[in-house]
């Protein structure tokens, strides 16, 4: 992490220089890697940048940064498209992430704090400290004339004293910088906690948990609705058959999403419409059951392929590739693993946040149900990526131990972030 920590005071830009120096390090961050990969923060970032510069705050509300940034109608429903909102919690990550990484020696630090569309400026402490010596010595070298009396070399002799202890003042700073830092860092490991990295977005969505579970399909001959059906006869139609190991896994995410009170719907996959998982956070449950983990995954690196009772998951970077497969016309007791594609992506076709949890079979699902709510799992995962953890969107393929019909150990095998 960058030892350069802005200062307390929030710092004005007030003119052209200002404004060009603030400029320059909007443009860094924009250029860097949690920006650059992306349309819609860097967009919303640079229009209320360029609106605090300009003094026009009136122009960085809600509805006005959706029409103007995004294209929304004038009348469009702020609750129901929490677009501004979704963004402004993405910049404030990736700009967390950019300063964590970048290295970079602007002078100039970018906050948007929360709560609020318009960002703050802070100065890194080394160029405070060069403007607040710029001002000693615009005061020293421009006495007052017209002083002659003992005042004035009262005054010299502490300015002479305020230099000869100069480096004492800065070597206490630097230690006191040190400790902040080493505390810092340790309060920041002791409240790391990888699972809200990853359902952080779903729990600040204001809109409740769409839980979309699959099932198997089965052709049973019967009509849709069977006129006058007993209630013994219509709760074993097959649109009731969920398999326990899945059962298992939903009971996870839904004990992990009431911790936080947070409201859920649980639906079955096949009755949702494009229209009920769009602009609202989703949990797909189980893989070739689902009809929207196999869109949702299709243009993503690692999806669910099947040619007739063979299922696998297949990889884009390598095609070809069969290793990661369940042939479900093998023995019931046979099998010895199965697996999974868990994740936790911004989806361009819902527009909303999106967490996978889908095996092949539903001993994959069952324990990328425990997977993705397990620390120390999410731990394991999060040392594989390469920056910013699991904060950015991601996937990973499962390796599942399978004994006896019941699930056991999980292995990453493979995995994506972006």
């Amino acid at each position: 992490m960058n030892n350069d920590s802005p200062n307390r005071n929030v710092w004005e830009p007030s003119g052209a220089d200002d404004k060009q120096l603030v400029s320059l390090a909007l443009e860094e961050i924009l250029a860097s890697a949690p920006f650059r990969g992306s349309r819609r923060y860097p967009a919303m970032l640079r229009y209320i940048v360029e609106k605090t510069l300009a003094n026009q705050h009136s122009e960085l509300k809600e509805r006005t940064i959706g029409m103007e940034v995004f294209g929304r109608s004038p009348a469009y429903d702020t609750n129901a498209d929490p677009v501004v909102r979704f963004s402004a919690g993405e910049i404030r990550r990736r700009l967390a992430q950019f300063y964590q990484e970048s290295g970079t020696v602007s002078s100039i630090i970018l906050e948007l704090p929360s709560g609020t569309y318009v960002p703050r400026f802070h100065l890194r402490a080394p160029h405070a400290e060069r403007v607040e010596s710029a001002e000693h010595e615009q005061i020293i070298s421009h006495p007052e004339p017209e002083v002659h009396s003992v005042a004035s070399i009262s005054v010299a002799d502490s300015v002479r004293r305020i230099h000869a202890r100069l480096p004492y003042y800065l070597l206490a700073v630097l230690v006191a910088a040190v400790i902040s830092v080493f505390f810092f860092i340790r309060s920041y490991e002791h409240q790391h906690d990888p699972v809200m990295e990853v359902w952080a977005p779903l729990l600040n969505s204001p809109d409740p948990v769409l839980i979309s579970a699959g099932r198997p399909l089965q052709d049973t001959g019967e009509p849709p609705e069977v006129p006058n059906i007993s209630i013994g006869d219509e709760i074993l139609r097959p649109e009731f058959h969920i398999s326990i190991a899945t059962l298992n896994a939903i009971a996870n995410i839904v004990g992990y999403l009431k911790t936080f009170q947070k409201p859920f719907h649980i639906h079955e996959a096949n009755s949702n419409t494009l229209a009920d998982l769009h602009q609202r956070p989703v949990v797909l449950v189980t893989g070739n059951d689902n009809k929207w983990t196999l869109l949702l995954l299709k243009t993503l690196r690692f999806h669910f392929e099947q040619q007739g009772q063979f299922s696998y998951i297949e990889d884009a970077q390598n095609p070809a590739f069969r290793g990661w497969s369940v042939d479900f016309s093998k023995p019931f007791r046979g099998q010895r693993e199965d697996y999974a594609i868990v994740g936790r992506f911004y989806s361009s076709t819902t527009e909303g946040p999106v967490v996978v949890v889908a095996g092949i079979s539903s001993n994959g699902t069952e324990a990328a149900g425990e997977f993705i709510v397990s620390p120390q799992d999410l731990v394991q995962l999060e040392k594989l990526a390469s920056t910013g953890g699991i904060k950015r969107n991601f996937e990973a393929v499962l390796k599942v131990e399978v004994i006896d019909g019941n699930t056991g150990a999980t292995t990453v095998v493979a995995s994506q972030f972006w």
